[in-house]
């Protein structure tokens, strides 16, 4: 009796749906999800996210990605080109939108039938206080789950990457970089807690794309210059994460060290535009040529940081990605030499690309004046 009653339970529980493919995630906006089983269907607003897919499902990145609100080509033509070269049915996923929120069609979102939406907190898609895009896409039955690579990227990356190892099932995938990540992020943090002078510094965004000059400050990859040992000049003035600056303030706080993200492009390089270019495609010499010609400006001439070759670009689209733990060995590289001399952020990024993604990395993302 005992025997058949064991069998009987074991069968029944054999029957019912596992609640062991349930995921229950907390997402960094703090809003609660539940989901019946990993996502198979989802969009993402920025083309940008498509890397960090790279990281969670390296033996099929876009498997289940039915639509993103602009081209992974706006910021990334070189990732663009593999993934239609690897993945043919890239081609069929749809583009929802453009630049901004106000360009996301709330109606070809449903269309797509995705399960789950991932949006950033804030960037250039739907945010967290989009509340009527919210109820809408939940009023269809589509889950929004927030992430953040942008707005608190020291705080938010490492939770963001546990979530979507969650929402894909990917955590077991995602441990090496996470691993990766954090001793990358401790070292930092174990060096730098010696140091007794701090640089003064002051990071621009876009150079040369915008009149100058916006100056990150509190948010994107303005927290760096503490965490990596410095003083962000702009803290005390900018409002918020980002704010313009003139010339003459730049001139008057005349920093140690400038650290420009550059958003240019091969072609802005090719036809004499001054803007700082980095990021796939590049070579050195022409990034270098793109950031000494955007220096030659007599303004920027009367720099200290530019005289003692103390000025440096980063590729502006680290500021949004988790592959940000590059840009922080980078500004401890500029801001103490001393004490990271053993670190080399360009041969870090190769070494992500080798052992953590499936792409290839061929291009410039890390330049200085002096080198």
């Amino acid at each position: 009796m005992l025997l058949r009653t064991f069998i009987f339970l074991a069968a029944w529980q054999l029957a019912q749906p596992t609640l062991a493919s349930q995921v229950d995630i907390t997402d960094i906006s703090g809003r609660s999800v539940t989901l019946e089983k990993p996502v198979e269907r989802f969009v993402v607003s920025e083309g940008r996210y498509v890397l960090t897919l790279g990281l969670l499902l390296p033996d099929h990145p876009i498997q289940g990605l039915v639509g993103m609100m602009q081209p992974v080509s706006w910021t990334y033509p070189d990732l663009e080109k593999q993934l239609k070269a690897r993945y043919p049915e890239f081609s069929e996923v749809a583009i929802f939108g453009g630049q901004d929120q106000s360009s996301v069609s709330v109606e070809k979102i449903i269309d797509l039938k995705p399960e789950v939406a991932i949006f950033g907190i804030q960037d250039h898609g739907p945010g967290a206080k989009n509340a009527e895009l919210l109820n809408q896409l939940e009023a269809a039955g589509i889950k929004v789950v927030f992430i953040d690579f942008r707005m608190d990227p020291l705080q938010n990356t490492i939770p963001s990457l546990e979530i979507l190892g969650k929402l894909f099932n990917a955590e077991s995938q995602l441990s090496g970089y996470l691993e990766y990540y954090r001793q990358q992020k401790a070292l930092i943090q174990q060096r730098v807690s010696k140091v007794e002078q701090r640089p003064r510094v002051f990071i621009q965004a876009h150079p040369g794309r915008f009149e100058c000059c916006v100056g990150m400050a509190d948010g994107m990859l303005g927290p760096f210059v503490e965490f990596a040992g410095g003083i962000n000049i702009a803290d005390a003035v900018a409002p918020g994460p980002t704010s313009r600056h003139t010339m003459e303030f730049l001139l008057i706080e005349n920093p140690d060290i400038w650290i420009g993200t550059a958003s240019g492009t091969p072609e802005d390089v090719s036809s004499g535009k001054n803007i700082v270019a980095l990021g796939a495609g590049l070579s050195r010499d022409q990034a270098r040529q793109s950031l000494n010609r955007f220096l030659s400006d007599a303004s920027f001439q009367a720099l200290d940081a530019v005289k003692q070759q103390h000025a440096y670009a980063i590729w502006h689209d680290f500021y949004n990605s988790p592959l940000n733990i590059v840009a922080l060995q980078a500004f401890a590289k500029w801001l103490h030499p001393g004490e990271f001399q053993d670190t080399d952020p360009n041969q870090s990024l190769q070494y992500i690309f080798q052992h953590y993604l499936p792409f290839e990395w061929k291009g410039t993302a890390i330049i200085g004046n002096s080198l």
